[in-house]
């Protein structure tokens, strides 16, 4: 999984993202935590020649792992210097998601997959909770290395928790 990680890293340098596509038990797998949160507020920080948007939040819900303070993604505003990659989502202040997280042995956290790592959380008018993502335009690849098509994830909360949590223990029981 480090490798992923190294590899959608190098990747967004370059002038689009190419990622490997995860289903929802890869990212499961590969998350530290997986929360239901509220993004309370964001600031960027240079570090090294990297900005950084720092987002807090604030969980409601812990699916898995223990809940991180806050994520951590490249790009931003700082120091009067905007920087962006291609396949990082940004974040809005006062939206609710579920984030599939993973924290480097420097105590970073991070987006598992990038833009594939987050779902919006909507109440519909019967009263139920959907999250989704739209569909990703970066390119994206398969295990295998061939080239696939993204598609928009759209699901009840409550259908995502239960996979997850059959899907952390099933990884729990090996």
């Amino acid at each position: 999984f480090i490798g992923l990680i190294v590899v959608v890293w190098a990747c967004c340098s370059a002038a689009a993202a190419t990622l490997q596509q995860l289903s929802l038990d890869q990212m499961t797998q590969s998350a530290t935590a997986i929360v239901r949160a509220r993004v309370t507020s964001s600031s960027a920080s240079l570090t090294g020649s990297t900005i950084y948007t720092h987002y807090k939040l604030q969980t409601s819900e812990t699916w898995k792992g223990f809940p991180a303070p806050e994520v951590m993604l490249p790009g931003g505003v700082a120091g009067g210097y905007r920087q962006s990659f291609p396949g990082v989502p940004a974040l809005q202040t006062g939206t609710e998601y579920v984030l599939f997280l993973w924290t480097s042995s420097t105590g970073i956290t991070h987006l598992v997959g990038l833009s594939q790592g987050i779902f919006n959380v909507n109440q519909q008018t019967d009263g139920t909770i959907q999250v989704s993502r739209p569909e990703i335009g970066e390119t994206m690849l398969d295990a295998a290395g061939r080239k696939v098509r993204d598609q928009a994830v759209q699901m009840q909360l409550s259908d995502m928790k239960t996979r997850v949590s059959r899907t952390t223990a099933a990884g729990a029981s090996k």
